[in-house]
């Protein structure tokens, strides 16, 4: 099964003087999910990797749980599953960030691209899979745990090579302990010859840190009652298509996950929510995960209790997911254990609304200097990463 991914057109109108200098449309088919009426639960969670081939994982997590939720199964999940499917997920946080890192900023910044370690990185979920569950069979209804701890091990540490040697130049939890504010930052990338920290250097030396300002407000946590209320409401086809949360758009992304991190309140207190702080973002959580991963590990080693805050069952199972891009939300009807009705609130519509995030920061540069105004947009829309293709034209 396919389904046409769609795509993002942005007009940037620098010269205007009056009314819209950003002009965002997207003809991503957020409704595809309807596709899953009639299945049944388990067909359902084996098409959605294959219709959401973008963060399959996240949106298999997703559709787990919210069905597991509306078939009253959630509640004999194990904590340990739960976390080890959790864990999945920031595994492939890790590298849906390391996908944009190498393949798209040697363009962005005109670096030398070496894909040579792409194949031990697209197998890398896959890999953990097999390590967590058996048969590497993570999100069916009749999934086991089967946890192979010393793979998980190896599997962790080859993860904090690779960003060491690939993406910091040195062990992600000292690069984070190091890069404290933007004067050791800026120390970092002078002396890195790592694709990122080029990166960093280019965006600093042509002053494109503070670039990108939106007024935008982080998109707060969201109780499952707040939001089935939302997707049963009369305008829930809107919502689906452009969210807003009280009258307003909002931001999900890895900046509003790592917002209290040190680093990024150093950056977000001396240049706003700009280009630098939303660029260093993403590194700071792909620094974060070999840490999650450990500490998952070590309470799955340790048979520890999980808080597994599942509701009990619902006759709409809701589920919420932090993927790579921002918060997912899934939705789902069950009656006569077939689906009655599917939902889907990707992060991409909050982020990429035509009044919202992306629309805000291209506006904020429109009336700036149009030397090298075409890359500095590129370089915007990729901090904020869209999950499907875009185009950016200027007239």
């Amino acid at each position: 099964m396919s389904v046409i991914e769609g795509r993002i057109e942005i007009d940037l109108y620098p010269a205007r003087s009056k009314g819209q200098r950003v002009q965002l449309s997207s003809s991503r088919p957020v409704h595809a999910a309807r596709v899953l009426i009639g299945k049944t639960p388990q067909q359902a969670l084996d098409i959605i990797p294959l219709l959401f081939s973008i963060c399959g994982t996240a949106q298999s997590r997703a559709a787990h749980r919210a069905i597991c939720q509306a078939l009253g199964s959630a509640a004999d999940a194990t904590a340990a599953e739960e976390r080890a499917r959790d864990m999945l997920v920031q595994v492939e946080t890790g590298k849906e960030h390391m996908l944009r890192l190498f393949l798209d900023w040697p363009k962005l910044f005109y670096l030398d691209n070496n894909n040579d370690e792409l194949p031990w990185l697209s197998r890398l979920v896959a890999h953990f899979r097999d390590a967590l569950f058996e048969n590497g069979c993570a999100f069916s209804l009749d999934s086991r745990l089967q946890v192979q701890h010393d793979s998980l091990q190896q599997l962790i540490a080859e993860l904090n090579d690779y960003l060491e040697r690939h993406v910091f130049g040195m062990a992600p939890g000292r690069w984070l302990n190091e890069t404290s504010d933007i004067h050791s930052l800026h120390q970092w990338a002078t002396h890195s010859d790592s694709i990122t920290a080029r990166s960093i250097a280019v965006i600093c030396d042509k002053g494109w840190a503070s670039q990108g300002v939106t007024d935008c407000d982080l998109l707060p946590e969201l109780s499952t009652a707040e939001l089935q209320q939302l997707f049963k409401g009369d305008t829930s086809e809107q919502l689906i298509a452009a969210p807003r949360w009280q009258g307003k758009c909002h931001e999900t992304s890895p900046l509003a996950r790592q917002f209290r991190q040190p680093l990024i309140q150093a950056l977000h207190h001396e240049f706003d929510n700009t280009l630098i702080t939303r660029w260093l973002a993403r590194l700071v959580e792909l620094a974060i995960i070999p840490q999650q991963l450990q500490h998952g590990a070590a309470q799955l080693a340790a048979s520890e209790a999980v808080t597994d805050d599942t509701p009990p069952r619902q006759a709409d199972g809701l589920a919420q997911v932090e993927a790579a891009r921002g918060r997912l939300i899934h939705r789902v009807q069950i009656d006569a254990d077939h689906i009655s009705h599917y939902q889907v609130l990707a992060p991409t519509e909050w982020n990429f609304h035509p009044e919202g995030l992306v629309t805000q920061a291209l506006d904020s540069i429109a009336s700036g200097d149009s030397n090298g105004l075409g890359t500095l947009g590129h370089i915007l829309i990729n901090a904020i990463d869209p999950c499907v293709g875009y185009e950016l034209r200027i007239h």
